[in-house]
């Protein structure tokens, strides 16, 4: 009995040890299966979230590269002439060649609206006709109304010249994709599309072309009233390769525009992650595929809970909170991870703030989120909570968590209500009201120490802040301070950039010094981070600078005035800035030896930079002087590589405004001495005009000439030389002379343009010269006029009895042209008629026809009460152009046909 007993009591305690051994070992595999499990699908929700995050990034990609085209493309109005309205090819290349080298465009290519009017011109200067591609091949276009034709591309190679005389309105996607950038003023992008004659798939990309100045006008103007565009194929293939490089490897994408698939890898997605953005009118669905989940955490915890199967009932105690504990850290850490994912993607600080408020309660399981900025005068904080889209201004002299940690620059831990009652009785009731009773509050540093703001978390309990707990808070701060600064970069360098980008576009239409220091005084401070910046320009003796600086008084009449400046010559400063290296001055003090500099520069500075406009030719032109005011806000300290680009800019603007006074002058010299003085002549009561468009062009090929022939008659010219400059004006001598000579040797009125044609024609020139011209002779003792018109515009007579008649027979082609004779038309003009001839700069305007320039020159005719030649002259430009710039230069002719006793009288005061 007794060995049964002790047998019973040693059987009890095996069986349940036993029993207790299986549990527990039963219970460890259970609990490390599903510890496998959840890791399993753990992983599988890491690579989900993976693949989205390179879903995101290729969108991000082809949106930067989108924005950067359209950036780059946004620009090209700066190439549109302000007086002519046109692109040279000199500026397409320079601009084309910036946007080539730095974006994904292979060419680009400059198309200009051309009526059908133009088409034989446009061909002739081209030398290929316009065309489109019928079965991928070039064949000369159907008639149209209007076309789009490219006219210059850039690169030239012999594939892209290929494209010159190209409609691209003939192919209804580039048609559309045109009308799309027309209806928006902005970049547009097209369907996908076959480019020829290389066959690359992608979209095409085009801008409209504005003139300067428009854009400031109406919206609804500049939509509607381009002078040209710029586009180009944006190569799919090449978009995909900068996608794939920011992707691993293996990863799997595709691009839908609209149900087609502009590019693919080879293995295209068959499922993954899609997007879908919309840019340029344009919207695409962007597919990454990529599914790399790590399944060894699942294993290694899956062997774990069979080795922990061995273990006794205290060891699974320990492991099991252990267990517990990182999963609590393992939640925290992927909390992070998803708030770090999301900030990455933040590109602004506002997107950042939002990112913030959303996220970052989650590592450290707080209750809400507040983030503080702070104002231009530090003076408060603006506060925003999570769930509260107001913004509270929280004085800094106002104590609570937020206004501490940023007074003293170290975060404030405040675990429960006993704490925030002795620290902040004045907030009890408000702290109630949201039912706060923890809360902590850490600066956000710069990494030089500035203050960005606070981060701060609020819990509805009171808070144990371990080490694990301060680690993770800590992390998360730097996460959002990190970012934070990232997107005060961001934004500060896009400001720049735009800044940067005003300043150059001012700049390309300057012409003048004056309009220069304008330029450079009121947009380089933003594009430079200054708050003030001079220009002294070297005078003739090369003895001063002429400084024209700003001019703080708001009542002044301009926003900058000008001062000289004498320098040493030989002096070490000088010395310096010939060798075209910066000068540099940190403090008010090391300028009192210039007393101008210190009467101009009246409050403490941190800082002036004075680099050197070194022309072309090595030479020093002036000075930019950068001042930087001490105390104030400035995010970064300003570079000196962008300094250098301002003054390099400002150098070549100046010098090339210098170089349109040289040629000005010039121009105005030979214009001095090829407009010939009027003769007094018997019966006729003449003035003329001359009228240059504008002082960058000078002297046209506009002239006119009167000559007194036998019998009393007189022989009158008025011509039209195309072009403009020192070119025009020699052909203008040359065509004068020839038809000059043939009206003096009285040659059939009918026959001298024909004549001069053959005359003037050289085989040896390629470029075709011609000019316009109405010829007129005037016999006032018969009262008769005789006239031809050479491709001119009609010759205007107002009738002794007030009735206007505008002369349009008589007409034929220009001289140089055409080769012969024009039918000679003859009127009567009674004493007290005036006559008028002109060229087309005193009745064209580019933005109406010029029948109605003509009908204005006819009405100012018909409304002149003047009587006498000179008077009449003045009132019809002054009606006609009424002081604006004109677009081409302007020659007038008027012919009064006097009585004959007027006629003796005014001789008897000439012979007098």
């Amino acid at each position: 009995m007794i060995q049964r007993r002790d047998r019973h009591n040693w059987w009890l305690p095996q069986r349940f040890g036993r029993g207790l051994t299986v549990g527990v070992v039963a219970g460890i595999v259970v609990v490390g299966l599903g510890t496998s499990a959840a890791l399993y699908l753990q992983a599988e929700r890491i690579a989900e979230r993976q693949e989205a995050t390179l879903a995101t990034r290729a969108t991000r990609t082809v949106q930067g590269i989108n924005t950067a085209l359209a950036a780059s493309l946004g620009g090209a109005s700066a190439m549109v002439d302000e007086d002519t309205g046109e692109v040279d090819e000199v500026r397409f290349d320079s601009f084309a060649s910036g946007v080539v080298n730095t974006t994904l465009l292979p060419v680009l290519a400059d198309v200009q609206l051309v009526p059908d009017a133009q088409r034989a011109e446009i061909e002739a200067a081209l030398g290929v006709p316009v065309s489109q591609y019928v079965g991928g091949e070039l064949v000369p276009s159907a008639r149209q109304d209007q076309y789009l034709v490219v006219r210059f591309v850039y690169p030239r190679t012999a594939t892209s010249l290929k494209v010159l005389g190209f409609d691209i309105a003939s192919e209804p996607i580039r048609a559309a994709a045109a009308e799309a950038a027309t209806a928006t003023g902005n970049v547009a992008f097209s369907a996908p599309v076959t480019s020829q004659p290389s066959g690359q798939i992608g979209f095409f990309a085009i801008a409209p072309l504005y003139r300067p100045g428009v854009a400031l006008g109406s919206p609804s103007k500049q939509r509607g009233d381009p002078v040209g565009f710029v586009s180009s194929l944006v190569p799919a293939t090449t978009m995909l390769d900068t996608i794939r490089a920011q992707l691993p490897g293996s990863a799997r994408v595709r691009i839908v525009d609209a149900g087609t698939v502009l590019a693919s890898t080879p293995q295209a997605p068959s499922g993954g992650h899609a997007l879908t953005i919309t840019q340029a009118n344009r919207t695409w669905v962007i597919t990454v595929e990529y599914h790399d989940a790590d399944h060894s955490s699942a294993l290694l915890s899956l062997v774990a809970a069979l080795l922990l199967a061995a273990a006794v009932g205290a060891s699974l105690v320990r492991n099991m909170r252990q267990t517990d504990e990182l999963r609590r850290a393992a939640l925290g850490v992927r909390r992070l991870g998803e708030l770090s994912e999301r900030l990455a993607v933040a590109d602004s600080i506002e997107d950042v703030v939002q990112v913030v408020l959303a996220g970052a309660a989650g590592p450290v399981r707080a209750g809400s989120v507040t983030v503080a900025v702070p104002s231009a005068d530090l003076q408060t904080l603006a506060t925003r909570r999570t769930g509260d889209e107001s913004i509270v201004d929280e004085p800094v002299n106002v104590p609570s968590p937020i206004t501490d940690a940023w007074n003293t620059r170290t975060p404030v831990f405040i675990a429960d209500e006993a704490a925030f009652r002795g620290l902040y009785a004045d907030g009890v009731q408000q702290r109630a009201s949201r039912g706060l009773a923890s809360a902590v509050a850490m600066p956000l540093r710069r990494p030089d120490g500035e203050l960005l703001g606070v981060l701060a978390w609020e819990w509805s309990s009171p808070q144990r802040f371990g080490d694990g707990e301060r680690s993770t808070m800590q992390a998360t701060g730097d996460l959002v301070q990190q970012s934070l600064e990232r997107a005060h970069q961001r934004e500060q360098q896009w400001a720049s950039a735009t800044a940067l980008l005003a300043l150059s576009q001012r700049l390309s239409v300057a012409r003048t010094i004056s309009q220069v220091a304008a330029a450079v005084i009121e947009a380089a401070p933003a594009a430079a981070g200054a708050d003030y910046v001079g220009v002294g320009l070297m005078n003739e003796t090369g003895t001063a600078f002429d400084l024209f600086h700003p001019v703080r008084d708001p009542a002044a009449e301009h926003a900058h005035g000008s001062t000289t400046l004498p320098v040493n010559t030989n002096g070490a400063l000088m010395s310096v800035l010939r060798r075209g290296q910066p000068i540099e001055f940190q403090d008010r003090n090391q300028i009192e030896r210039f007393p101008v500099l210190t009467e101009l520069i009246r409050f403490e500075m941190e800082r002036l930079v004075c680099i050197p406009l070194i022309d072309s030719n090595g030479q020093l032109r002036g000075v930019l002087a950068f001042v930087f005011v001490a105390g104030a806000s400035r995010r970064r300290p300003p570079e000196t590589g962008r300094l250098a680009t301002i003054a390099d800019v400002t150098a070549q603007t100046v010098e090339r405004a210098m170089l349109y006074l040289q040629e000005h002058e010039l121009v105005v010299n030979l214009q001095r001495q090829t407009l010939a003085d009027l003769p007094a002549v018997a019966g006729l009561d003449l003035a003329a005009r001359y009228l240059p468009s504008s002082a960058t062009l000078g002297l046209g090929g506009d002239w006119y000439d009167v000559y007194v022939l036998d019998r009393g008659r007189i022989g009158a010219v008025v011509g039209d030389v195309s072009g403009h400059g020192i070119d025009a004006i020699a052909d203008m001598t040359e065509f004068r002379t020839t038809i000059s000579t043939l009206l003096r040797t009285d040659q059939p009125l009918g026959s001298i343009p024909a004549m001069s044609t053959a005359l003037l024609r050289d085989e040896h020139v390629e470029e075709l010269r011609f000019a316009t011209a109405g010829l007129m002779i005037v016999d006032a003792a018969e009262g008769t006029l005789s006239y031809i018109r050479a491709g001119h515009p009609p010759i205007l007579v107002r009738h002794a009895d007030g009735t206007v008649e505008v002369l349009e027979r008589g007409g034929g082609g220009p001289i140089g042209v055409t080769e012969e004779d024009i039918d000679v038309q003859t009127v009567a003009v009674a004493p007290g008629a005036v006559v008028i001839a002109y060229t087309d700069g005193l009745v064209e305007r580019r933005e109406e026809s010029i029948d109605a320039g003509l009908e204005r020159l006819r009405l100012a005719l018909a409304g002149c009460t003047e009587t006498d030649a000179e008077s009449i002259a003045d009132t019809l430009v002054a009606r006609c152009l009424g002081g604006r710039q004109t677009a081409d230069d302007t020659a007038l002719l008027v012919l009064v046909v006097q009585e004959v006793q007027e006629v003796q009288e005014v001789q008897e005061v000439q012979d007098a």
